[in-house]
């Protein structure tokens, strides 16, 4: 039987435990192997490919990424049509850094990935990058059969996050409309230390176009450019094996 000094020990510490787990949203939460909670983290990759390399790429990747996310989990995978040339990007979803670490291991020692793909694009590269993220919203499920057009903003903040965190992800869900839909707003951890990062899928390039002319003609989206260093966007085809499409 539990004391009463016990049972005030347990109410305190359930009541702490529950403080915490409110700090974060549901679907951003994680566990560990130990049941420690944990929030998830995204990670964008940009690759820069060599120009007369980008249909073979692309054709292997159709082909053999399947080696890949059997790994961990994909939600977009784009080429891009505007705002750089001869690029692919990617999102990845993990559970923490350390599954992230795991998984990256893991792709070391798997030989099916190293000989069928991996080694194969090397040569292909020019370059890559690659920032981790934490999510301000729920990222969306994964898209329909038909594909649409994706734009992905990188906004550069001049202002501490506290300032302009809440206000860009209230501002972008304000410009979803039956043409346009969110797919994720997210915060940059790893990489650039203070920027936000936005991926929208459009019904068609008329919709991207109108974007940005609703931005900054709602109250909203002037206050959140106020704050803003530089912007960057990129209009994105999804492949064939991407899940957002």
């Amino acid at each position: 039987m539990f004391t009463k000094m016990a049972v005030r020990g347990f109410k305190r510490v359930n009541w702490v435990s529950r403080e915490v787990v409110g700090r974060i949203e549901p679907w951003s939460r994680s566990f560990s192997s130990t049941g420690k909670l944990q929030e998830k983290i995204y990670e964008l990759r940009t690759y820069n490919l060599i120009p007369q390399k980008v249909g073979e790429f692309l054709a292997l990747s159709k082909d053999k990424f399947h080696l890949r996310t059997s790994h961990s989990v994909l939600l977009g995978y784009w080429t891009t049509e505007l705002g750089g040339l001869n690029q692919v990007v990617h999102l990845w979803e993990y559970g923490s850094l350390n599954e992230r670490a795991e998984v990256r291991a893991k792709l070391g020692q798997d030989q099916d990935w190293q000989n069928q793909y991996f080694q194969k694009i090397l040569p292909m590269l020019q370059n890559q990058d690659n920032v981790t993220l934490k999510s301000l919203t729920e990222p969306a499920a994964p898209g329909p059969d038909t594909s649409g057009v994706y734009e992905l903003w990188n906004l550069e903040m001049k202002t501490n996050p506290e300032d302009w965190i809440k206000l860009l992800r209230d501002s972008s869900q304000e410009l979803e409309s039956e043409s346009r839909s969110l797919q994720g707003v997210f915060q940059s951890v790893v990489g650039p230390m203070n920027s936000g990062i936005v991926v929208w899928r459009h019904q068609n390039l008329d919709s991207a176009a109108q974007l940005k002319h609703d931005l900054l003609n709602s109250v909203q989206g002037k206050e959140l450019w106020s704050r803003v260093v530089k912007g960057d966007s990129k209009i994105l085809a999804p492949t064939p094996f991407s899940p957002w499409r």
